[in-house]
């Protein structure tokens, strides 16, 4: 008797322990099957950018060096061009991927102008971050437009209504005009209010409002761009200028308007800064449309990945990305294809 229920104990547990691998068996059936085999080969797409030369299109051409080196006889092109058409490029389907910062997107969701229509959700994803918190607010002027109007931050700019020639960038520029927006947004200001009280609006882009501040002919300028920026850094040694301090509350405001994340600019980077600088700071970010596969979003997050040391090496503005950063793509929900790689590698669960 003993020994028939020990035959009958032993066969349950085979039969227990069966059960389980056959489960085991499937759930990893089921897994291979929910990640797609990516292919081998080159990638063949067009990044639609930012426009020609710059700082921007150092990200997108680090971008083409990386999968280049990963991926050999890639047919990889960075199209200059401007985030907005960039945007519907990928909308409409004429283009796969686009370079954007965190702020363009963000405007397509809403349906915020010049984009007409809100986009559908889901309708543009993220790929990588190439270049994490590189491009930061900054608001300066003539030294002596300040002095004349007792103006230190710009909280007096505004609450004292200084008529003012300020620059604020080129219609196209989305990034400086959102900024500029949010910024008045929390006085509960807009641009048109700037002009109601005297002031003029110098629609022209920041290297041409350099040479109006110059020549005496610009009063304050809003702009942004990496630390130290090489023309802020020229125009103070032939100008007294000086930066108008955003309070810290400020900063954060616009930091969550826009999706950004508010940093500080050491006092000492520039000859004429000796104290610290709260500003908000945004990425620039890889985005794909409809039309990116799984295998090609995957093998760009794959590429800067892997070439991330020469990535870094190739630009000043690139030193701040990392590994770690790039699924943090802000509001935008990861491509399947390159969210599959990040959960490989661990950077995402």
């Amino acid at each position: 008797m003993l020994n028939a229920l020990v035959r009958l104990g032993c066969t349950i547990n085979r039969r227990i322990l069966g059960t389980a691998l056959l489960t085991i068996a499937a759930n990893a059936t089921m897994a291979v099957a929910a990640t797609p085999q990516v292919k081998e080969g080159p990638v063949n797409v067009t990044i639609a950018g930012y426009s020609s030369g710059g700082q921007v299109s150092v990200f997108g051409e680090g971008v083409i060096d990386a999968v280049r080196r990963n991926y050999p006889n890639s047919s990889i092109i960075y199209e200059p061009g401007n985030p907005a058409g960039g945007l519907e490029y990928l909308r409409t389907g004429r283009r796969p991927f686009a370079l954007e910062s965190i702020v363009e997107p963000r405007m397509a969701y809403k349906g915020r102008a010049p984009f007409r229509d809100a986009y559908p959700e889901g309708s543009i994803t993220g790929v990588l971050n190439g270049a994490p918190d590189v491009f930061a607010l900054t608001v300066y002027a003539r030294k002596q437009f300040l002095d004349q109007h007792g103006i230190t931050s710009f909280d007096d700019l505004i609450k004292k209504e200084i008529p003012m020639r300020v620059s604020v960038n080129q219609p196209g520029n989305l990034w400086a005009r959102e900024h500029v927006r949010a910024l008045l947004s929390y006085y509960g200001k807009t641009i048109k209010d700037i002009e109601s009280w005297g002031g003029t609006l110098v629609p022209q882009p920041t290297g041409a409002s350099n040479d109006l501040m110059r020549d005496g002919r610009l009063d304050v300028v809003i702009t942004g761009g990496a630390t130290p920026a090489g023309a802020i850094v020229e125009l103070g040694s032939v100008q007294d200028i000086a930066f108008i301090p955003l309070s810290k509350e400020l900063a954060e405001h616009v930091a969550k308007e826009l999706g950004g994340k508010v940093g500080v600019i050491p006092g000492g980077v520039y000859a004429f800064q000796k104290e610290d600088l709260y500003v908000p700071f945004t990425s620039f970010i890889i985005v794909a449309g409809p039309e990116a596969t799984f295998d090609d979003a995957y093998k760009l997050a794959k590429a800067v990945y892997e070439q991330m040391e020469r990535y870094r090496s190739l630009h000043p503005a690139l030193s701040l990305a990392t590994r770690e950063r790039l699924p943090d793509v802000g509001s935008l929900k990861l491509h399947p294809g390159a969210e599959a790689f990040y959960r490989e590698v661990g950077l995402v669960e």
